[in-house]
């Protein structure tokens, strides 16, 4: 707990324990004197101060505030728009913090934190704050903005095992059923997202020199992160997008009049055919083409792969969302190939010791 003075603040003792309120508007804080509760408080008091004033409050150096300053110009801009207006709403919401010293923040606070927007806006939104603080931290620890990073291992809140999930990974059955049955302008975008784990808005909006068919090479800039993402194409996905061409399109991906996808347009003929094959009988209720993505985390896990790597798949930002979209995973399709592993070296060694 810190003895440092801060500017602005009164302190005053009564019998053993230590109270504060802050000068100009001679507002008492209820937090304890120097913790990250004080601090937030402190800045939100502030914040409210210097905006009856017409002013703008200042970030100090070394503060969330400050980082989140740098954030927002080096960083932010480099996102979808999309993505930009979601981090501003979270990034005004975590306001109230700017005030307080990065050296403070811990993993029990951000908890505390994630609880409080939980009780606030409920569990998807606590859950992106938690990604978002995440972020700013990863890029901030990049580039010696800060020293550690406090929230790096701090969880998502888990779904209710009685909510209904949405974009849920598709099984294997429901893969196999949507891949034999697709006609090859929609099986093009499900092959990309369920198995490179793009999203469909990256699909449909993919120039089509993005793709090299002599090299069978394709690449991609993440719409959240904004990562560039290069991959050899399978061939399973390589006969899909050939059987579009030939076409005129400036797109890589086009419809069944051989014209570029509208968002509009791809999620309609993508949900009348799913739902078809749900209404057969065929697949369960609730595929979506956005649970593609958590079909591929899903999958690249079970085969063992490390968070980063699925991150990178995925063109996320953070290891932390990558372990979102593979929280599903059944670990046991890894776990065999391990104890297969462990046998050999086991066993080779007892070979040598014979």
């Amino acid at each position: 707990m810190t003895k440092v003075p801060i500017k602005g603040i009164k302190v005053y003792w009564s019998g053993a324990k230590r109270y504060a309120y802050h000068r100009p508007t001679k507002t008492p804080l209820k937090a304890p004197y120097g913790t990250p509760q004080f601090f937030a408080e402190l800045a939100e008091i502030e914040r409210k101060y210097q905006v009856s004033r017409g002013q703008a409050a200042t970030a100090k150096p070394g503060t969330w505030g400050t980082l989140v300053v740098q954030y927002k110009e080096h960083r932010l801009p480099q996102l979808a728009k999309r993505t930009q207006a979601d981090y501003h709403k979270i990034l005004d919401w975590l306001s109230a913090l700017d005030g307080m010293p990065l050296s403070d923040w811990s993993r029990g606070f951000a908890i505390k934190l994630r609880d409080k927007a939980f009780k606030q806006h409920g569990r998807r939104f606590a859950n992106y704050v938690i990604s978002v603080v995440q972020a700013v931290f990863s890029w901030g620890l990049e580039r010696d903005y800060v020293t550690k990073h406090p929230v790096q291992n701090v969880k998502a809140i888990e779904r209710p095992k009685d909510m209904k999930r949405a974009n849920r990974p598709w099984a294997r059955s429901e893969w196999g059923v949507v891949i034999a049955e697709a006609p090859k302008h929609l099986l093009a975008p499900i092959l990309l997202c369920g198995v490179l784990g793009w999203r469909e808005g990256e699909a449909i909006n993919r120039p089509r020199n993005d793709y090299d068919r002599e090299k069978k090479l394709i690449k991609r800039v993440s719409a959240k992160s904004g990562k560039l993402v290069r991959t050899p194409v399978p061939a399973m996905i390589s006969d899909a997008l050939d059987a579009l061409f030939p076409h005129d399109a400036v797109t890589l991906l086009v419809n069944s009049r051989k014209m570029p996808w509208t968002e509009d347009g791809f999620r309609s003929s993508a949900f009348k055919f799913l739902h078809r094959l749900e209404a057969d009988g065929k697949v369960d209720a609730g595929l979506t083409v956005h649970g593609l993505r958590h079909t591929c985390g899903t999958l690249m896990r079970e085969l063992g792969f490390d968070k980063d790597t699925i991150a990178d798949m995925l063109g996320q930002e953070d290891a932390g969302m990558a372990e979102w979209y593979a929280r599903d995973a059944d670990l046991e399709r890894k776990l065999v190939g391990v104890v297969k592993e462990i046998d050999r070296h086991l066993t080779a060694g007892d070979q040598n010791n014979s």
